[in-house]
């Protein structure tokens, strides 16, 4: 008796030997095909977010964050941080270290301007000036969790 594994190892196998002509999937049975595959090999104890997954949420004019990670248990989360050109984060002051990792375009803080790679540390008890985005930017903050009441 055959079993479904030995009909899709019997498929596979005539296909490698060049005995079942070659068709290009449809576009969604590929997205089917990729997901599958994606859920299969994503380990189960890991945090996984998709860039198509997640909503971004306005916090200021032209400033948006994708909450990441959020734990309670260490008052901490993870952000991804959209800027508009020209778009302009005002000084502020924070309670925990915020680390930042430019991914896009370039922020400009304090005179200096930082570029996709560039990585920030600001300490804890430090006041933050304002910075802003020239030409707009992506970065990624892991810090302190932002009060909901400030998205817009």
């Amino acid at each position: 008796m055959s079993t479904a594994n030995d009909n899709h190892m019997d498929i596979l196998l005539a296909a490698n030997a060049g005995l079942i002509p070659e068709l290009e999937p449809t576009h969604d049975s590929r997205q089917r095909m990729l997901t599958k595959i994606m859920q299969a090999v994503e380990p189960k104890n890991m945090l996984v977010v998709r860039h198509a997954e997640g909503q971004w949420h306005e916090i200021l004019p032209g400033v948006s964050i994708k909450i990441l990670r959020e734990s309670a248990d260490e008052s901490s989360q993870t952000t991804l941080w959209r800027l508009q050109a020209g778009a302009k984060v005002p000084r502020h002051k924070h309670s925990r270290d915020e680390e930042c990792l430019v991914l896009e375009g370039s922020i400009t803080h304090a005179g200096t301007e930082y570029n996709p790679g560039d990585y920030l540390l600001t300490p804890a008890g430090v006041d933050h000036d304002y910075f802003f985005a020239p030409a707009g930017a992506l970065f990624l903050i892991r810090g302190e969790i932002l009060d909901k009441s400030m998205m817009l």
